[in-house]
């Protein structure tokens, strides 16, 4: 059985000071962890994992009741599932209404030895949806081509912003061989995300951090891959990110570009939980130049009425459109005490931020941007949440402490991340590929220290490098320096150049381990590097800043590859299982031997070095 334990309020650093990073942070993970141990049965276990891998397989919890009930309306989860919460309902039944039909969700198989091939969904095989109903609206798994006949810009209240009605999934995979999930629960309350919330000093601050941590994402994917199991199958992918978006997409088909746009205020690329759409850069009034308008190459859609309104209270062009987009989306629910205005009644009282605070939660995406809130006294706050929960604390202590240090060794050495939408999308797509962490390269910034003048490190040239096996490409390609391979940037942006020497790039292909841990051949610093460079310049005591270097131990350990992520790890135990058929299919049998060792593991009782170093 797998249950959802919420223990009280999120950990907070009212005073932040790092000794509270070393010793509280991890004190107080532990100490909820011990807390929700005190309450289990002898029978149950607690495991700190992003999916339960059986969720949606046969039966897959206790007294499971009758499928296809009338809350989910689903044949693979029993609506005792769901938390029944209003909160959780209304959501969950605001995506299907507003879709107009239950969000199908494909999942690329693994390719086994023994994998039927062209594998067939087992429970929907027989009605496996076509293209034009059954697509990954992260792009993973492409939608069909739209209809001509769409708006331009300021159509219906709607404007478009880099809109190409050609190009709205580009190199998506086909939807055969894949499971397919059909259940917004699938996206809500599954997939375990880590999230790190860090404050700042003004909005400025605010939009630098949100501009320089986007990039982040897809990188701390790939480091914390941990979701390579989905409705009892190994995937082809490791992590849930694209899944989760999936199975909460409440695009109407008007704004999946299905059927032409009569009512929908214009066609949506993404679904309502997904990437950044749009750059915030530092403010009209900051020093800091590092932000160029092609940087927003993506593509999006904002409401043009609240974008004018807004612009004409003051505030910034790249401002209203980053929450005048959030407007073209509808907001799935308001509970009645917040509908109410008045003050009769001291919970009934609203002043407008938990309406807003209400409509950001629906709009979700790899980083979050949180206007200041009068009634708890926090300031401008920027959410980072592509990091996948991981087994043991220690992991989860070392990946939030490497976070808030990297956002305060951005502050305090201008660090400069800046990277395309387009970029860190293709990022996004490699970092949840079959052990990314290892064999995937991604587009980074070569040099951190430059461009914030504006004038320096603004090149726009790529160095890429292909691997092995994309040497069937060689015949459209140009070997450059150091043996490496270089190609055209296939990404929207047209204006992006080929550099044939990686050293005077502006972006480059690097490895997980070179882009955390530098790489002196192409003059790269690594993170880790900066970080470490950010602590000696604090002259901390001796004791805490050993306690920090030691986590960040653990990160470097994982991007060099001497550790695997926590999805290597379980597939590997998989295929090793003497259960396993070399068929895909992960059978309670191996499930169950799995989650105990991952309990066991967790609990100390058995050594992991390949997982835990």
């Amino acid at each position: 059985m797998c249950v959802l334990f919420i223990l009280g309020s999120p950990y907070y650093f009212r005073n932040f000071s790092l000794n509270q990073l070393v010793y509280e942070l991890p004190e107080s993970l532990r100490s909820r962890r011990e807390e929700i141990k005190s309450r289990l049965a002898p029978d149950e276990m607690l495991l700190s994992i992003s999916q339960f891998p059986l969720l949606g397989a046969g039966s897959y919890i206790e007294d499971q009741g009758s499928l296809d009930g009338p809350l989910l309306h689903s044949k693979l989860l029993s609506d005792d599932t769901l938390n029944a919460v209003p909160p959780f309902t209304l959501e969950i039944n605001g995506i299907s209404d507003r879709r107009g039909e239950v969000p199908l969700t494909s999942v690329p198989v693994f390719h086994d030895t023994n994998t039927p091939w062209p594998f067939v969904d087992p429970i929907l095989g027989a009605s496996t949806p076509d293209r034009a109903n059954g697509r990954d609206s992260a792009c993973m798994l492409g939608d069909a081509k739209p209809q001509e006949l769409l708006p331009g810009p300021n159509a219906a209240s709607g404007a478009s912003e880099n809109f190409d009605s050609d190009a709205v999934c580009p190199e998506g995979e086909s939807t055969d061989s894949c499971l397919f999930l059909d259940s917004p629960l699938f996206g809500i309350g599954s997939g375990g995300v880590l999230r790190v919330t860090m404050c700042a000093a003004d909005l400025e601050e605010a939009r630098i951090l949100y501009d320089n941590l986007a990039p982040m994402s897809a990188i701390m994917l790939a480091l914390t891959a941990a979701t390579p199991i989905v409705r009892g199958h190994l995937t082809n992918r490791d992590c849930y990110w694209n899944t989760q978006c999936s199975a909460v997409d409440d695009r109407s088909a008007q704004e999946r570009g299905i059927v032409p746009i009569t009512t929908a205020k214009g066609m949506l690329h993404k679904s309502r939980f997904g990437t950044v759409d749009v750059l915030l850069s530092p403010g009209p009034r900051s020093a800091d130049l590092s932000f160029r308008p092609e940087f927003n190459d993506g593509q999006y859609m904002y409401d043009d009425n609240s974008y004018w309104k807004m612009r004409e209270g003051g505030v910034d062009d790249l401002l209203a459109k980053h929450v005048s987009r959030l407007f073209i989306r509808d907001l799935h629910y308001a509970s009645d005490h917040l509908l109410q205005q008045t003050k009769k009644d001291s919970k009934a009282e609203s002043n407008g931020q938990e309406h807003f605070k209400r409509f950001l939660g629906c709009n979700r995406q790899n980083v979050c941007l949180y206007p200041p809130n009068i009634k708890t006294g926090s300031g401008w706050e920027v959410e980072f949440m592509s990091l996948e929960v991981q087994l043991t604390d220690e992991e989860n202590a070392a990946l939030i402490t490497f976070m808030v240090l990297l956002s305060r060794a951005i502050l305090s050495f201008r660090l400069n991340l800046y990277l395309p939408i387009s970029m860190m999308d293709e990022n996004t797509d490699r970092a949840q590929r079959v052990n990314a962490a290892k064999e995937q390269v991604f587009l980074f910034r070569r040099d951190l220290y430059t461009g914030r003048d504006g004038k320096s490190g603004g090149s726009g040239r790529i160095w890429r490098r292909m691997a092995a096996a994309a040497a069937k490409d060689a015949p459209a390609a140009r070997r450059g320096q150091s043996g490496f391979m270089v190609r055209d940037h296939r990404a929207p942006s047209s204006s992006t150049l080929v550099d044939s020497q990686p050293y005077t790039a502006e972006y480059i292909e690097l490895t997980l381990d070179e882009i955390m841990n530098g790489a002196p051949q192409f003059r790269v610093v690594g993170l880790l590097n900066a970080v470490r460079s950010y602590l000696s310049s604090l002259q901390l005591e001796l004791d805490v800043e050993i306690k920090l270097r030691q986590q960040l131990k653990l990160i470097e350990n994982r991007a060099k590859g001497q550790t695997s992520t926590l999805a290597a790890y379980i597939r590997g135990f998989v295929q090793k299982h003497p259960d396993y058929r070399q068929d895909s299919i992960v059978p309670p049998s191996i499930n169950y031997d799995l989650m105990r060792t991952l309990h066991d593991i967790e609990d100390g009782k058995i050594k992991a070095p390949e997982l835990l170093g």
